[in-house]
């Protein structure tokens, strides 16, 4: 049943905030956050509460004269959909489940956060093989092309997370990432090894780029969220922009020194 103290309020909106923390840092769209922020609240009896929800913010507030108000700052976003999703369940959990306690929940969500993430040995091999297939559709389909792509991807990809590691700059990563793939494909080109680079870097591009936050952000504006929306298309720009610089850079560069596509 809903307690009207304020340690119990608080209670809530915390554990609202830290659901939508979590759900915006591994990559739910905006609309998604500020509807479950607002059910999770409501089903506890706290029915004015406003929700200000941006990519790197959240923010919770009652606007009642003796009202509570959380912010949190996102400081790091990734795309985990598996999380997002049983972050939609727990808190579905919680608004269909009136007797379901805080302080279990909040225990439930602390140990959902703690979750690790897909093993590296997983992520590596789901990049291999969908470079490589990209490769195959570019129509790079034989086995040389193919295998050569599955390992540049792979290569690009442990590079992009030891910069990141590094920087904290994505746009910077992806970059760096990007060269290393342009780079492979004309070395493996001038050593006869390729015929020309074009397919291995389409294919070994394709973890780079930002399809998922580029939809996100779409879907944002759809909804009328212009701030989560624009910045998160105007982000996904970047990234493409940053990928078409660094192939485009060594591909120039191989060009005028007469190489040929």
């Amino acid at each position: 049943m809903t307690n009207p103290n304020h340690k119990y309020k608080k209670d809530v909106l915390r554990f609202a905030t830290f659901i939508g923390e979590l759900m915006l840092s591994n990559g739910a769209e905006t609309s998604r956050v500020e509807d479950s922020v607002k059910r999770i609240c409501a089903s506890r009896g706290f029915t004015h509460i406003n929700v200000f929800v941006a990519p790197t913010t959240i923010i919770i507030s009652d606007d009642r004269f003796d009202g509570y108000s959380f912010m949190k700052v996102i400081k790091h976003r990734c795309i985990n959909l598996n999380k997002v999703d049983l972050l939609n369940d727990l808190s579905r959990k919680f608004v269909s489940d009136k007797n379901l306690d805080i302080d279990e929940a909040i225990t439930e969500l602390k140990n959902l956060d703690g979750n690790p993430p897909y093993s590296p040995l997983i992520v590596n091999i789901a990049t291999a093989i969908g470079s490589s297939s990209f490769a195959v559709l570019a129509g790079g389909d034989d086995v040389i092309t193919f295998l050569l792509t599955l390992i540049t991807s792979v290569l690009a990809m442990l590079v992009y997370d030891k910069v990141m590691k590094i920087s904290k700059v994505p746009i910077f990563a992806t970059l760096v990432a990007s060269v290393i793939i342009a780079v492979s494909g004309v070395a493996l080109t001038e050593l006869h090894v390729l015929s020309n680079p074009k397919m291995l870097i389409v294919g070994s591009i394709m973890p780079l780029l930002p399809g998922v936050p580029f939809i996100k952000g779409v879907r944002d504006l759809i909804s009328g969220e212009l701030i989560s929306g624009v910045t998160r298309a105007f982000d996904a720009g970047m990234i493409a922009t940053a990928i078409a610089a660094g192939v485009g850079i060594i591909i120039d560069i191989y060009v005028k020194m007469g190489g040929s596509l």
